[in-house]
C-alpha cells in the first residue's frame, strides 16, 4: 500500500514541476523586459542569469529534495506572497532561481515531517550555506514569517496550476530542450 502512495505521490509531483516552472518562466519573461530599479533589487538577485533553465532547476530541486509534491504548490503561494507583500519586487531570471530553492526549503521545513538541513539545500541549488542561512531570513521577513497557507488558497492555486497545464495558449512544453 505504501509503494502505491509514493508512486501516487511522484506521479503528482512529476506533473506539478514542469507546470510550476512555465508559470515562472512565464512570468520571469514578462518582468525581464521591464528596467530594474535600484530600490526593486534583494539578496535574491545575481549578477547575471544562472545557466541552468528554471523548468530544469525545479526538477533538479524536486529529485535531490525528495520532499512531497504540496511544497511546490506551497513554494508558489509564498513567492505570490512575496510579491504582493512588496510591491517593488519582481520575480525575473536574476532572482528566480533563489526564490525556488528558498521558498522549496521553507515549505518542506513547514509542511513535510521529514526534510534535509540548509546546507544540503544549499548544495541542491547551488547556493552556499552561509548564503542559503541568509536568503531562508529574508524571505521570511518579506512575507512577514506567514507560512501558514488555508486549505481553500490552497486547493485554488493547486487547481490553477492544473489549469493552465490544460491552456491551450501554453506552450512552454512545447518549446523545452529537455536536458541532457
Amino acid at each position: 500500500m505504501a509503494g502505491l502512495v509514493d508512486a501516487a505521490a511522484e506521479a503528482k509531483t512529476k506533473k506539478l514541476v514542469p507546470v510550476l516552472a512555465c508559470v515562472l518562466k512565464q512570468l520571469c519573461n514578462r518582468n525581464d523586459r521591464i528596467p530594474l530599479e535600484k530600490k526593486s533589487i534583494s539578496k535574491f538577485h545575481a549578477l547575471r542569469p544562472p545557466a541552468i533553465a528554471v523548468a530544469d532547476y525545479l526538477e533538479r530541486i524536486a529529485k535531490y529534495s525528495a520532499c512531497s509534491s504540496e511544497c511546490f504548490v506551497l513554494s508558489l503561494i509564498y513567492i505570490d506572497r512575496i510579491i504582493q507583500d512588496n510591491p517593488f519586487f519582481l520575480v525575473n531570471s536574476l532572482n528566480v532561481h533563489r526564490l525556488l530553492i528558498t521558498s522549496v526549503m521553507l515549505a518542506a521545513k513547514f509542511f513535510d515531517d521529514h526534510y534535509y538541513n540548509n546546507a544540503y539545500y544549499g548544495k541542491v541549488g547551488g547556493v552556499p550555506c552561509q548564503e542559503i542561512n541568509s536568503l531562508e531570513i529574508e524571505f521570511l521577513f518579506m512575507i512577514n514569517f506567514n507560512l501558514f497557507v488555508s486549505t481553500d488558497q490552497y486547493d485554488q492555486y493547486q487547481l490553477q496550476l492544473f489549469q493552465h497545464s490544460s491552456n491551450t495558449q501554453c506552450h512552454c512544453q512545447a518549446n523545452r530542450v529537455p536536458a541532457r
